[in-house]
């Protein structure tokens, strides 16, 4: 019996957001100032952001985000999930807030949660929600994890008006 899911294979890892399911996240959320989108695809999160001071990176369009030093307010994005620990050591350097789409236990290993402590960043909030159909159906819970720089009160769960149920 297998406790843990198998690592994603890199060539996994390109699954588009679906427009509403951004929308719905950034809704929730609510990112202002500097908002960057680290993995920006067909731009599901990107063209959503209510902001006028967004930026990009998409390693397909020669914009790597490991090679992004600028400081931002928020990050928010589908990272790839093969990449999760390397996109959440940089997100860290980068920005005060982090919402990454993922499954919980996907973010919740334990070197990530000590990569954040070290770093002084908690993990604030699980959004959760269906698993769309048009990502890998895993049967672990989907969520968009919000991190932040400081925070050392309780994660709390919350969850999608669409959400259906707990049931896999």
């Amino acid at each position: 019996m297998r406790l843990n899911p198998p690592k994603n294979k890199p060539e996994q890892d390109v699954v588009y957001t679906p427009d509403d399911l951004a929308i719905d996240i950034i809704k929730h959320y609510k990112p202002a100032g500097l908002i960057l989108d680290p993995s920006r695809g067909a731009g599901a999160f990107f063209n959503h952001f209510d902001s006028d001071t967004v930026d990009w990176c998409e390693l397909d369009e020669g914009r790597d985000f490991f090679e992004y030093d600028s400081k931002c307010d928020w990050i928010m994005t589908n990272p790839p999930w093969s990449m999760m620990r390397q996109f959440l050591i940089h997100g860290i350097e980068l920005a005060q807030n982090i919402v990454y789409l993922t499954s919980i236990n996907h973010y919740t290993t334990k070197a990530r949660l000590r990569d954040m402590y070290e770093r002084g960043f908690g993990i604030r909030e699980f959004y959760c929600f269906d698993t769309p159909k048009s990502f890998p159906q895993s049967g672990f819970q989907l969520a968009a994890v919000h991190t932040q720089r400081g925070w050392d009160g309780p994660a709390t769960f919350s969850f999608s008006k669409n959400f259906s149920s707990l049931g896999g």
